[in-house]
């Protein structure tokens, strides 16, 4: 991941947190999944975060993110997985030449 990258995401989950309508790209379910598991890891994390600190610590920084997606309908994770997919994958091709042969021996 580049800084450019890193920065775009930055830059796209705070316009989804201004402008949450347009940065959706969780379904609905995931958003539920999400909601439910980040509350839970929140929690658990926190209540946690002195008998397990290390532990706790992480536990309530997935959550608070699953949370946030959940929250939002934003993933900034899927947004830049899809923004690789369309750098990897052209839009059309080209033919310029086409050789014919017929001599297959």
């Amino acid at each position: 991941m580049t800084n450019q990258d890193f920065n775009t995401a930055v830059n796209n989950v705070k316009e989804a947190w201004k402008y949450p309508e347009l940065f959706e790209n969780v379904s609905k379910s995931e958003r539920w999944l999400s909601g439910a598991a980040g509350t839970y890891l929140l929690f658990k994390g926190i209540t946690s975060i002195f008998s397990h600190p290390v532990i706790g610590l992480t536990g309530a920084a997935i959550g608070a993110g699953l949370l946030y997606r959940g929250i939002t309908g934003y993933c900034p994770l899927r947004d830049l997985a899809e923004q690789r997919k369309e750098d990897i994958a052209p839009d059309e091709v080209i033919i310029s030449e086409t050789y014919v042969v017929d001599d297959l021996g």
